[in-house]
Protein backbone atom coordinates (compact mmCIF):
# COMPACT_ATOMS: atom_id res chain seq x y z
CA UNK A 1 0.00 0.00 0.00
CA UNK A 2 1.41 3.26 -0.79
CA UNK A 3 2.09 5.97 1.64
CA UNK A 4 -0.82 8.47 0.82
CA UNK A 5 1.76 12.03 0.60
CA UNK A 6 3.73 9.69 -2.42
CA UNK A 7 0.42 9.47 -4.38
CA UNK A 8 1.42 12.89 -6.35
CA UNK A 9 5.13 11.69 -7.21
CA UNK A 10 3.27 8.51 -8.17
CA UNK A 11 1.16 10.37 -10.54
CA UNK A 12 3.42 12.89 -12.03
CA UNK A 13 5.54 9.84 -13.05
CA UNK A 14 2.81 8.32 -14.81
CA UNK A 15 3.76 7.18 -18.79
CA UNK A 16 0.34 9.27 -19.91
CA UNK A 17 1.45 12.36 -18.01
CA UNK A 18 4.78 12.96 -20.87
CA UNK A 19 2.14 11.89 -24.00
CA UNK A 20 -0.11 14.31 -23.29
CA UNK A 21 -0.83 17.67 -24.81
CA UNK A 22 0.55 20.66 -22.65
CA UNK A 23 -2.50 22.44 -20.97
CA UNK A 24 -2.93 25.70 -22.48
CA UNK A 25 -1.23 28.62 -19.75
CA UNK A 26 -4.02 30.90 -19.58
CA UNK A 27 -2.75 33.06 -16.21
CA UNK A 28 -0.90 35.95 -17.86
CA UNK A 29 1.25 37.74 -15.34
CA UNK A 30 3.26 40.23 -17.25
CA UNK A 31 3.75 42.72 -20.86
CA UNK A 32 6.65 44.02 -21.91
CA UNK A 33 6.50 46.17 -24.81
CA UNK A 34 9.90 47.15 -26.44
CA UNK A 35 8.18 48.93 -29.54
CA UNK A 36 5.21 48.50 -32.14
CA UNK A 37 7.53 45.54 -33.63
CA UNK A 38 8.53 43.99 -30.40
CA UNK A 39 6.64 42.65 -27.41
CA UNK A 40 6.63 40.19 -24.45
CA UNK A 41 4.08 38.77 -23.16
CA UNK A 42 4.59 36.00 -20.07
CA UNK A 43 2.17 33.52 -18.32
CA UNK A 44 2.01 30.81 -15.44
CA UNK A 45 0.40 27.70 -15.48
CA UNK A 46 -1.31 27.19 -12.21
CA UNK A 47 -4.07 24.45 -12.97
CA UNK A 48 -1.89 22.03 -14.15
CA UNK A 49 0.39 19.12 -11.84
CA UNK A 50 3.63 20.68 -12.89
CA UNK A 51 3.64 24.99 -11.88
CA UNK A 52 5.49 25.94 -15.33
CA UNK A 53 5.07 28.91 -17.71
CA UNK A 54 5.21 30.23 -21.27
CA UNK A 55 6.58 33.29 -23.39
CA UNK A 56 5.31 34.65 -26.15
CA UNK A 57 7.40 37.14 -28.64
CA UNK A 58 5.06 39.64 -31.11
CA UNK A 59 5.87 41.48 -33.62
CA UNK A 60 2.69 43.41 -33.92
CA UNK A 61 1.47 44.65 -30.75
CA UNK A 62 -1.95 45.13 -32.58
CA UNK A 63 -2.95 41.51 -32.09
CA UNK A 64 -2.05 39.76 -28.58
CA UNK A 65 -3.83 36.16 -29.32
CA UNK A 66 -1.56 33.70 -28.88
CA UNK A 67 -2.09 32.56 -32.36
CA UNK A 68 -0.36 35.47 -33.80
CA UNK A 69 2.75 35.27 -31.82
CA UNK A 70 6.13 34.34 -33.82
CA UNK A 71 7.84 32.65 -31.22
CA UNK A 72 7.00 30.66 -27.85
CA UNK A 73 9.03 28.84 -25.47
CA UNK A 74 7.92 27.02 -22.55
CA UNK A 75 9.80 27.44 -19.23
CA UNK A 76 10.46 24.80 -16.96
CA UNK A 77 8.80 27.05 -14.08
CA UNK A 78 6.63 29.99 -13.55
CA UNK A 79 7.40 33.11 -15.23
CA UNK A 80 6.97 36.05 -13.11
CA UNK A 81 8.71 39.26 -14.78
CA UNK A 82 11.55 40.08 -17.66
CA UNK A 83 13.10 43.11 -18.87
CA UNK A 84 14.53 43.78 -22.03
CA UNK A 85 18.41 44.60 -21.99
CA UNK A 86 18.26 45.69 -26.01
CA UNK A 87 16.13 45.13 -28.58
CA UNK A 88 16.89 41.50 -29.04
CA UNK A 89 18.39 40.55 -25.51
CA UNK A 90 15.71 40.01 -22.06
CA UNK A 91 16.35 38.79 -18.97
CA UNK A 92 13.75 36.47 -17.24
CA UNK A 93 13.43 36.33 -13.69
CA UNK A 94 11.29 33.09 -12.56
CA UNK A 95 8.93 30.79 -9.62
CA UNK A 96 12.06 28.78 -9.55
CA UNK A 97 14.44 31.48 -8.22
CA UNK A 98 16.60 31.68 -11.75
CA UNK A 99 17.82 34.33 -13.35
CA UNK A 100 17.91 33.82 -17.47
CA UNK A 101 19.19 35.50 -20.64
CA UNK A 102 17.58 35.17 -24.24
CA UNK A 103 18.31 36.49 -27.27
CA UNK A 104 15.67 37.12 -30.46
CA UNK A 105 17.13 34.43 -33.05
CA UNK A 106 18.34 36.27 -36.27
CA UNK A 107 14.89 35.71 -38.07
CA UNK A 108 12.92 36.19 -35.37
CA UNK A 109 11.67 32.69 -34.87
CA UNK A 110 12.74 31.00 -31.94
CA UNK A 111 13.79 31.98 -28.30
CA UNK A 112 17.94 31.68 -28.08
CA UNK A 113 18.97 30.67 -24.75
CA UNK A 114 22.29 32.98 -23.37
CA UNK A 115 23.06 32.10 -20.15
CA UNK A 116 21.08 31.06 -16.38
CA UNK A 117 22.08 31.10 -12.90
CA UNK A 118 20.21 30.42 -9.75
CA UNK A 119 21.02 32.17 -6.22
CA UNK A 120 17.93 33.11 -4.99
CA UNK A 121 16.40 30.59 -2.71
CA UNK A 122 12.63 31.29 -3.62
CA UNK A 123 10.38 33.05 -6.22
CA UNK A 124 11.70 36.19 -7.69
CA UNK A 125 8.56 38.63 -7.79
CA UNK A 126 10.44 41.38 -9.39
CA UNK A 127 12.98 42.46 -11.70
CA UNK A 128 14.44 46.31 -12.84
CA UNK A 129 17.10 47.40 -14.88
CA UNK A 130 19.53 50.07 -14.57
CA UNK A 131 20.50 52.79 -17.00
CA UNK A 132 23.56 51.28 -18.06
CA UNK A 133 21.58 48.58 -19.40
CA UNK A 134 24.05 46.50 -18.11
CA UNK A 135 22.89 45.83 -14.16
CA UNK A 136 19.69 44.88 -12.98
CA UNK A 137 18.36 43.96 -9.27
CA UNK A 138 15.85 41.38 -8.42
CA UNK A 139 13.70 40.35 -5.27
CA UNK A 140 11.26 38.40 -4.14
CA UNK A 141 10.27 35.50 -1.86
CA UNK A 142 13.74 34.56 -0.15
CA UNK A 143 14.04 38.16 1.51
CA UNK A 144 17.02 38.68 -0.81
CA UNK A 145 17.87 41.73 -3.00
CA UNK A 146 20.63 41.15 -5.41
CA UNK A 147 22.10 43.42 -7.74
CA UNK A 148 23.41 41.56 -10.90
CA UNK A 149 26.04 42.14 -13.64
CA UNK A 150 24.24 40.81 -16.73
CA UNK A 151 27.66 40.78 -18.82
CA UNK A 152 28.37 37.53 -16.88
CA UNK A 153 25.72 36.93 -15.02
CA UNK A 154 26.93 37.10 -11.59
CA UNK A 155 25.29 39.29 -8.50
CA UNK A 156 27.98 41.57 -7.74
CA UNK A 157 25.53 42.55 -4.45
CA UNK A 158 23.88 40.37 -2.38
CA UNK A 159 21.34 41.59 0.49
CA UNK A 160 20.12 38.56 2.50
CA UNK A 161 17.24 39.37 4.71
CA UNK A 162 16.91 42.71 3.00
CA UNK A 163 13.31 42.66 4.49
CA UNK A 164 12.02 40.54 6.85
CA UNK A 165 9.22 39.68 4.65
CA UNK A 166 8.71 38.83 0.47
CA UNK A 167 9.79 41.73 -1.08
CA UNK A 168 6.94 42.59 -3.55
CA UNK A 169 8.42 45.07 -5.96
CA UNK A 170 12.05 46.70 -6.78
CA UNK A 171 12.39 49.33 -9.40
CA UNK A 172 15.75 51.64 -9.80
CA UNK A 173 16.08 55.62 -9.66
CA UNK A 174 15.51 56.73 -13.73
CA UNK A 175 19.13 57.79 -15.50
CA UNK A 176 21.20 56.12 -12.15
CA UNK A 177 23.43 53.24 -11.84
CA UNK A 178 23.25 52.70 -8.16
CA UNK A 179 20.24 53.78 -6.82
CA UNK A 180 16.37 51.74 -6.59
CA UNK A 181 13.49 51.61 -4.23
CA UNK A 182 12.47 48.48 -2.96
CA UNK A 183 9.10 47.38 -1.19
CA UNK A 184 7.95 44.63 0.96
CA UNK A 185 5.00 42.58 3.15
CA UNK A 186 7.37 43.59 6.32
CA UNK A 187 5.61 47.39 5.79
CA UNK A 188 8.46 49.02 4.90
CA UNK A 189 9.88 51.06 1.44
CA UNK A 190 13.51 50.92 1.48
CA UNK A 191 15.75 53.50 -0.50
CA UNK A 192 18.91 51.72 -1.72
CA UNK A 193 22.16 53.32 -2.43
CA UNK A 194 24.65 50.57 -3.36
CA UNK A 195 27.89 52.65 -2.90
CA UNK A 196 27.22 53.19 0.87
CA UNK A 197 28.42 50.84 3.45
CA UNK A 198 25.41 50.72 4.70
CA UNK A 199 23.02 51.17 2.20
CA UNK A 200 19.70 51.04 3.31
CA UNK A 201 17.08 53.95 3.86
CA UNK A 202 13.56 53.55 5.03
CA UNK A 203 11.37 56.02 2.87
CA UNK A 204 8.07 54.65 4.27
CA UNK A 205 6.41 52.57 6.70
CA UNK A 206 2.36 51.82 7.30
CA UNK A 207 1.85 49.88 10.68
CA UNK A 208 0.16 46.54 10.10
CA UNK A 209 0.03 47.01 6.44
CA UNK A 210 2.22 45.06 3.98
CA UNK A 211 3.68 46.84 0.76
CA UNK A 212 2.41 45.44 -2.47
CA UNK A 213 4.17 47.61 -5.38
CA UNK A 214 6.23 50.09 -6.01
CA UNK A 215 7.02 52.80 -9.19
CA UNK A 216 9.81 54.99 -9.51
CA UNK A 217 8.54 58.57 -11.70
CA UNK A 218 10.51 57.68 -14.88
CA UNK A 219 11.40 61.23 -15.34
CA UNK A 220 11.56 62.35 -12.18
CA UNK A 221 14.40 61.78 -9.90
CA UNK A 222 12.29 62.03 -6.82
CA UNK A 223 9.03 60.96 -7.01
CA UNK A 224 8.04 57.40 -5.93
CA UNK A 225 4.38 55.67 -5.93
CA UNK A 226 4.19 52.76 -3.22
CA UNK A 227 0.74 50.29 -3.37
CA UNK A 228 -0.32 49.08 0.05
CA UNK A 229 -2.57 45.89 0.34
CA UNK A 230 -5.54 47.49 1.71
CA UNK A 231 -5.58 49.60 -1.23
CA UNK A 232 -3.98 52.93 -0.88
CA UNK A 233 -1.59 54.54 -3.09
CA UNK A 234 1.41 56.73 -1.84
CA UNK A 235 3.46 59.03 -3.27
CA UNK A 236 6.61 59.92 -1.59
CA UNK A 237 9.21 63.23 -2.50
CA UNK A 238 12.12 61.42 -1.40
CA UNK A 239 13.81 64.60 -0.59
CA UNK A 240 11.19 64.83 2.47
CA UNK A 241 10.23 61.79 3.17
CA UNK A 242 8.67 62.48 6.94
CA UNK A 243 5.13 63.10 5.28
CA UNK A 244 3.96 61.62 2.22
CA UNK A 245 2.68 63.99 -1.03
CA UNK A 246 -0.66 62.59 -1.40
CA UNK A 247 -2.65 59.16 -0.37
CA UNK A 248 -5.11 57.67 -2.23
CA UNK A 249 -7.54 55.18 -0.77
CA UNK A 250 -9.54 52.14 -3.07
CA UNK A 251 -13.47 52.61 -2.47
CA UNK A 252 -13.53 48.40 -2.09
CA UNK A 253 -9.83 47.97 0.00
CA UNK A 254 -8.70 45.84 -2.54
CA UNK A 255 -4.56 45.51 -2.91
CA UNK A 256 -2.72 47.37 -5.10
CA UNK A 257 -1.08 44.60 -7.46
CA UNK A 258 1.25 46.89 -9.96
CA UNK A 259 1.72 50.81 -10.18
CA UNK A 260 3.33 51.99 -13.44
CA UNK A 261 4.17 55.42 -14.67
CA UNK A 262 3.99 56.81 -18.25
CA UNK A 263 7.28 57.17 -19.45
CA UNK A 264 6.55 59.96 -22.12
CA UNK A 265 8.25 63.47 -20.49
CA UNK A 266 4.96 65.23 -21.01
CA UNK A 267 2.74 62.76 -19.66
CA UNK A 268 5.27 61.84 -16.90
CA UNK A 269 1.94 62.49 -13.93
CA UNK A 270 0.13 59.49 -15.29
CA UNK A 271 0.03 56.72 -12.94
CA UNK A 272 -1.50 53.63 -14.48
CA UNK A 273 -2.93 51.02 -11.61
CA UNK A 274 -4.21 47.60 -11.29
CA UNK A 275 -5.63 46.04 -8.06
CA UNK A 276 -6.30 42.46 -6.85
CA UNK A 277 -9.60 42.83 -8.36
CA UNK A 278 -10.83 43.54 -12.82
CA UNK A 279 -9.90 46.99 -12.46
CA UNK A 280 -7.25 49.13 -14.87
CA UNK A 281 -7.14 52.74 -13.57
CA UNK A 282 -5.20 55.97 -14.57
CA UNK A 283 -4.79 58.60 -12.25
CA UNK A 284 -3.11 62.17 -12.05
CA UNK A 285 -0.45 62.20 -9.65
CA UNK A 286 0.34 66.29 -9.82
CA UNK A 287 -3.44 66.76 -9.19
CA UNK A 288 -4.20 64.76 -5.72
CA UNK A 289 -4.55 61.69 -7.71
CA UNK A 290 -7.44 62.64 -9.82
CA UNK A 291 -9.03 59.49 -11.70
CA UNK A 292 -8.36 59.85 -15.37
CA UNK A 293 -9.62 56.68 -16.89
CA UNK A 294 -10.87 53.29 -15.36
CA UNK A 295 -11.60 49.91 -16.82
CA UNK A 296 -13.73 46.72 -15.97
CA UNK A 297 -13.26 45.02 -19.25
CA UNK A 298 -11.50 41.64 -17.62
CA UNK A 299 -13.34 39.03 -16.05
CA UNK A 300 -10.09 37.94 -13.74
CA UNK A 301 -7.21 39.70 -12.08
CA UNK A 302 -5.28 41.83 -14.15
CA UNK A 303 -1.41 41.14 -13.36
CA UNK A 304 0.65 43.14 -16.37
CA UNK A 305 0.57 46.89 -17.47
CA UNK A 306 2.32 48.62 -20.07
CA UNK A 307 2.49 51.71 -21.80
CA UNK A 308 3.07 52.50 -25.19
CA UNK A 309 2.65 55.74 -26.95
CA UNK A 310 0.03 57.24 -24.17
CA UNK A 311 -2.02 54.22 -24.17
CA UNK A 312 -1.81 51.38 -21.27
CA UNK A 313 -2.25 47.58 -22.16
CA UNK A 314 -3.04 45.36 -19.32
CA UNK A 315 -2.79 41.39 -19.24
CA UNK A 316 -5.40 39.22 -16.86
CA UNK A 317 -5.50 36.25 -15.26
CA UNK A 318 -8.65 36.01 -18.34
CA UNK A 319 -6.20 35.30 -20.81
CA UNK A 320 -6.76 38.43 -22.43
CA UNK A 321 -4.76 41.63 -23.44
CA UNK A 322 -6.86 44.70 -23.61
CA UNK A 323 -5.33 48.37 -25.18
CA UNK A 324 -6.63 50.93 -22.89
CA UNK A 325 -6.65 54.62 -24.62
CA UNK A 326 -6.33 57.28 -21.53
CA UNK A 327 -7.56 61.15 -22.87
Amino acid sequence: MDIPNLNGDIFRNMSFIENRSPVETKQLQFLKIYDERNALLGGTNMVDIYWNGTLWYYKDISDFSREKAVACRRMDSGVCDVVYLNKHRFVSVEDSGAVQIYEMSQTEQQFEHVAYACQHEDSILSVSMFSNHRNIVTGGMDCCLKVWDVEDLISTYSYSFAHSDIITGVDVKPMCNSIFVSASLDNESLLWDIRRAKPANCIFRRANCPLTAVSWNTTSNDLIAIGTADGNIVLIDIRQTETPLYEYAECDGRGVHKLLFNPNPERKEQLACCFDSTSVKVFDACREMLQLYEDNSHSDFVRGLAWYEDDVYSCSWDANVFKHVVN
